[in-house]
């Protein structure tokens, strides 16, 4: 029978947070939405020229080719489908396309552009969420949100820990990566019950008790216990419904990606400390 990493295939963080490449997925995502930028630029009597202007600049700046050889075909989706093979020089394309189209837009004093290109980035970084790439546009750059070092330790601590432990991490990585929504309030809840479960296994208590760790030997520093306490009283509150059921889905208060995600990296790195102190 196949064990529980087996059947979802969440044993490699790296697999759910998409870091140093670009899946078929997420490329397809990418087209569309330059494609979506097409569509509605062409609707637009204004500045009809404008995606043409921004192939041509893209061919002559990014791919350095001559612009009397130049022919309108479409040059970011097809050499980001076909031509171009280095994630990260996909991502120079997407950047430079986002500069060049404020850059003519805000010359040109083209507020209808401004305002699609605003919507081409909200796109790009919603479907980025989406898919949970770890880049997203901030001030007309592509920045990375999520770094190797917090993948390394979600994936040491779920090669390093017991099997209870390791199960509710893979369930926070499953629930984080639920398609086509994370469930990211339950994604939380077992990132804290991994840490709940670490506890158990020093002090024997259900719950996370600090008194009783230090009592076994496993002495925390003042201010990161009080950093982790506040933590755990988060969701622990009430209004967050992680731990509380909530009267709709929806409640006071509803958690998102980027919050699910710092849970799973912090308590991970949590476990980590701790296997290390009752070594």
């Amino acid at each position: 029978m196949a064990l529980f990493s087996e059947r979802y295939r969440y044993t490699n963080p790296s697999d759910v947070i998409i870091r140093e490449k670009i899946t078929p997925e997420i490329q397809n995502a990418i087209c569309s939405c330059y494609d979506l930028l097409y569509e509605k630029i062409e609707q637009s009597y204004k500045y009809d020229k404008l995606y043409w202007k921004m192939e041509e600049y893209l061919w002559t700046h990014f791919l350095n080719e001559r612009k009397i050889n130049f022919n309108y075909k479409f040059v970011a989706t097809k050499y980001i489908d076909d031509v171009i093979n280095k994630w990260f020089s996909k991502l120079d394309l997407i950047e430079l396309s986002i500069k060049y189209l404020y850059a003519y837009s805000e010359s040109n004093c083209l507020s209808d552009a401004i305002d699609d290109t605003h919507t081409f980035v909200q796109n790009l970084n919603r479907e980025f969420k989406r898919l949970n790439f770890a880049y997203r546009i901030i001030d007309k750059k592509v920045v990375e949100i999520t770094t190797e070092e917090e993948i390394v330790a979600i994936e040491k601590a779920l090669s390093s820990s017991a099997d209870n432990i390791r199960a509710h991490l893979n369930n926070a990585l499953k629930l984080y990566a639920q398609k086509p929504i994370g469930d990211y309030r339950n994604s939380i809840k077992e990132s804290i019950t991994a840490v709940e479960a670490m506890s158990r296994r020093i002090t024997g208590d259900k719950v996370l008790n600090f008194a009783k760790m230090e009592k076994k030997g496993v002495t925390i520093p003042s201010v990161l216990r009080q950093a982790f306490e506040k933590l755990y009283g988060y969701t622990n509150d009430e209004k967050t419904g992680i731990r509380h059921a909530l009267m709709d889905d929806e409640g006071s208060y509803v958690p998102k990606a980027e919050e699910a995600l710092f849970m799973l990296v912090s308590c991970s790195a949590f476990i980590n400390y701790l296997n290390k102190k009752v070594k």
